[in-house]
């Protein structure tokens, strides 16, 4: 006869057997065929959703790599790239791509002093006769953490340049050679010696550089002081001393020597200097005086 339909909930049991499993007596077989289409579709439903969402998470991840490796590749051309100072000041000094891509680094390090260091920099490297190779000794000092703009690192060749008036690069270089020396004081005291007889100091400190780079003494200068000179310059100011004190010594043995004011000085006279003004000595008439006589 005509089969009865089974209440959902045996329908729902029957889903849960083994599929081959024969459908018992009173069980419609198109509400279980049907049951088990539904938790099919129901199954696809979930997996597809679990794909997109996993589709979904490998592209966030995607994105946020891209992001990275975006942000990275625009900090590694930054890092790359010369800054535009850097790039004017080796183009103004003609300054290679090699100096100026360690420069570049360095500069990168400093951010907090970096207008005031470029701003050294240039004024060190305008009046240089080698910018290149002064550069480098500043690179250096900016490596070792010593770089101090205009000044020198070395005090000592600090004052040493100030008392004779040093550039930046005789300075620089003296500072770099003298910090290998190893009696530096007595090195410092025998080269004061000779910059005070030079009236070019800066271009002899350059020419000292190959003796005290080669290790070798600094010794006694033998010249006399050049015209212009600090030892020049020194002796003329004490000749203008003493000159001073000698004039000054005159006067006041002139007016030692001289009668009180107000009073006439007296005249000696000879015996053939003839009679005095207004008398005469044949008892005549009287001398006229003369205009020394009468205006003293």
């Amino acid at each position: 006869g005509q089969g009865v339909s089974a209440p959902a909930g045996v329908a729902a049991s029957l889903l849960a057997r083994a599929p081959g499993m024969a459908i018992p007596p009173g069980v419609d077989p198109g509400q279980v065929q049907a049951m088990l289409m539904y938790q099919q579709m129901l199954q696809q439903q979930h997996a597809a959703a679990a794909i997109q969402q996993q589709q979904a998470m490998q592209q966030q991840q995607a994105s946020s790599q891209f992001t990275l490796q975006a942000a990275q590749a625009y900090e590694d051309s930054k890092q790359q790239a010369i800054d535009g100072e850097v790039q004017e000041l080796a183009h103004h000094f003609k300054l290679d791509e090699r100096i100026t891509k360690d420069l570049d680094i360095q500069m990168k390090k400093r951010k907090q002093s970096f207008e005031d260091d470029m701003s050294a920099l240039w004024e060190i490297l305008e009046g240089a006769r080698n910018p290149a190779g002064l550069l480098r000794v500043k690179i250096r000092e900016m490596e070792e953490n010593s770089f101090r703009g205009t000044a020198t690192p070395d005090r000592d060749v600090e004052d040493l340049a100030k008392k004779f008036n040093l550039d930046a690069q005789a300075s620089a270089k003296l500072a770099e050679v003298i910090g290998k020396r190893g009696d530096r004081k007595r090195d410092l005291k025998q080269i004061q010696k000779h910059l005070e007889l030079s009236n070019k100091p800066s271009s002899l400190v350059m020419l000292m550089l190959k003796d005290l780079r080669a290790g070798l003494p600094v010794k006694d200068p033998e010249y006399p002081p050049a015209v212009g000179s600090y030892a020049h310059k020194r002796g003329l100011k004490g000749t203008r001393r003493s000159r001073s004190r000698d004039r000054k010594r005159r006067q006041s043995d002139s007016e030692s020597s001289s009668p009180p004011r107000g009073q006439r000085p007296t005249i000696s006279r000879s015996a053939g200097a003839g009679p005095l003004p207004g008398k005469s000595s044949s008892g005549g008439e009287a001398r006229p005086m003369t205009l020394l006589e009468r205006f003293g």
